[in-house]
């Protein structure tokens, strides 16, 4: 478990797509780096996370929606290459690009922990390598950049930066989550749950 306490890296409520401390619940339980990654988009009442036709960028609710910092931090590295992924028909899963975070960033926290945000909109960024930022504020713009089926945040946090470190399960600190409509309380996040940062 993470030493550190994050906050979630949004504004609102986001719906858990994939992630949690669980094999059932992870998208990439085999890739030890992935393991306890989350994936965060905006879903309607209809469980739906776009409006009227789904192959249009803009047509997703979290589509550059601002992405924060989950804790006090240095920014260490960050990519702005990539134009998004075109999403494909029946949101099959594509990458376009050369790298799957396609625009991404690290930061570098206490205790040696490091947090990715991933397929972020190119050219949204606030901060650049070396800026130390406070939990809360903002980075950059959602996108679709990657290895993606349609605009999300997707989240980990990792023993460090390179292709050796592995996952760590993410202690959040301060959240509120839901599920069928009924708040719910448990030490940590899981798929298909509704979850936010509380006020």
């Amino acid at each position: 478990m993470s030493k550190n306490k994050y906050h979630l890296p949004f504004e609102g409520e986001f719906f858990v797509e994939f992630g949690g401390i669980r094999k059932k619940d992870s998208h990439s339980w085999d890739i030890l780096l992935q393991r306890y990654a989350y994936d965060f988009e905006i879903r309607d009442e209809k469980n739906k996370p776009y409006h009227d036709q789904y192959l249009k960028i803009e047509n997703y609710y979290c589509y550059k929606k601002n992405i924060l910092a989950p804790l006090d931090g240095y920014v260490v590295d960050l990519c702005n290459e990539f134009p998004n992924t075109k999403i494909a028909k029946n949101r099959k899963i594509v990458c376009d690009v050369a790298d799957v975070r396609g625009n991404y960033i690290f930061l570098k926290h206490k205790y040696n922990e490091y947090s990715l945000i991933a397929h972020i909109e190119k050219d949204s960024f606030r901060v650049q390598v070396g800026d130390f930022v406070k939990a809360g504020d903002v980075l950059a713009q959602i996108g679709n950049s990657g290895n993606t089926n349609g605009p999300h945040i997707h989240f980990q946090v990792q023993n460090g930066m390179g292709k050796t470190a592995k996952g760590i399960p993410i202690y959040f600190h301060h959240i509120q989550i839901r599920k069928n409509k009924k708040r719910i309380y448990h030490r940590y996040i899981k798929k298909g749950e509704f979850v936010q940062n509380k006020k």
